[in-house]
């Protein structure tokens, strides 16, 4: 069997609804997998129940990917101050390698500069080499490592404004 290999335009980018609770949560459950078996104890994602992801879908954090009217990929997004968080991106098996993700994380850049953010940040395992050099390939350089819960958590971080003396190069 071949895989049709979607076109970047073709993924759709948009608030989760309150009735898609199920199919967020079954998303992350799926893609965390192979992560909790890289880990010492069960990721915070697959611990939260449905209640939660709800909470979070009514406050408009939670986003979901859309192909042809599959929901294929979410993500949560927020802001701290001046500084937005990017987390629980996750892509159903069968979608990844075809961008989904990339189009989630720049979709939360552009809102989060939209929200004027300075700055975005994302934790992830430092267990999963994959997280991290996704991030890395998206413009996020690593700012710090700490533990939570037994496991190494890697701080990546990603700066929208620029700093002073530094300019634009002409297009």
């Amino acid at each position: 069997m071949v895989s049709k290999i979607y076109n970047y335009a073709e993924v759709l980018v948009r608030r989760a609804e309150i009735g898609e609770v199920e199919q967020v949560r079954a998303i992350i459950k799926e893609a965390y997998a192979g992560v909790k078996r890289k880990l010492s104890r069960e990721p915070g994602a697959l611990r939260e129940g449905l209640d939660k992801i709800a909470r979070h879908i009514q406050m408009g954090n939670v986003y979901v990917a859309v192909i042809g009217g599959q929901i294929v990929g979410t993500m949560r997004v927020v802001l701290h101050g001046q500084v937005g968080i990017i987390s629980r991106v996750a892509v159903k098996k069968a979608y990844r390698g075809r961008r989904i993700g990339t189009a989630l994380v720049e979709y939360a850049e552009n809102l989060l500069v939209h929200m004027n953010a300075q700055a975005i940040e994302i934790e992830v395992y430092g267990a999963i080499e994959e997280q991290r050099e996704f991030y890395v390939r998206l413009g996020y350089e690593e700012v710090g490592r700490h533990e939570r819960e037994g496991e190494e958590i890697v701080v990546m971080r990603k700066e929208l404004i620029e700093e002073e003396g530094q300019e634009e190069e002409p297009l």
